[in-house]
């Protein structure tokens, strides 16, 4: 049996809808409160990318790269500015172009986001038994390889 690009595409979409609703919600609901934002997911995802950009990106750049408009953008760049997370620099390049950049109290936010999400996912994964934990941890380490061979 032959499985194609397609059926793998598929599956993984599945594994990742299926990865976010079981480590998206806290285990308990005085966690969720403890947990509660002053941004939103798309903020949240604006401040994850540039955390991987120290460099700074143009804010037709990170609108490219996240995949909404410019015009989407800039209020939630403006919003993320006022809560001091995102930074505007010049571009030391082009004296007419802005940077955006992570501040201190940014780099902060994501940090505390990926180490609750490693928290929750410690806790889940402490619940299953340790035959579900080997073929797990086997699966995730094959995924990482293999995706270290795949182009970008």
């Amino acid at each position: 049996m032959q499985i194609t690009p397609d059926q793998i595409s598929g599956n993984f979409s599945r594994m990742l809808s299926l990865a976010y609703n079981k480590l998206n919600k806290p285990l308990s609901k005085s966690a969720a409160k403890a947990n509660a934002s002053d941004i939103t997911h798309l903020q949240l995802h604006i401040l994850e990318e540039l955390y991987h950009t120290s460099a700074g990106i143009s804010l037709t750049q990170l609108a490219k790269q996240i995949r909404i408009s410019k015009q989407q953008l800039t209020p939630l760049i403006a919003k993320l500015e006022e809560k001091a997370y995102v930074l505007k620099t010049q571009d030391n390049a082009d004296k007419r172009s802005i940077k955006l950049l992570l501040s201190e109290k940014g780099k902060t936010r994501v940090t505390e986001h990926w180490e609750e999400f490693h928290h929750l996912f410690s806790e889940r994964v402490a619940g299953l038994a340790e035959d579900d934990r080997i073929d797990l941890d086997y699966a995730i380490n094959k995924i990482i390889r293999i995706f270290g061979k795949m182009q970008t």
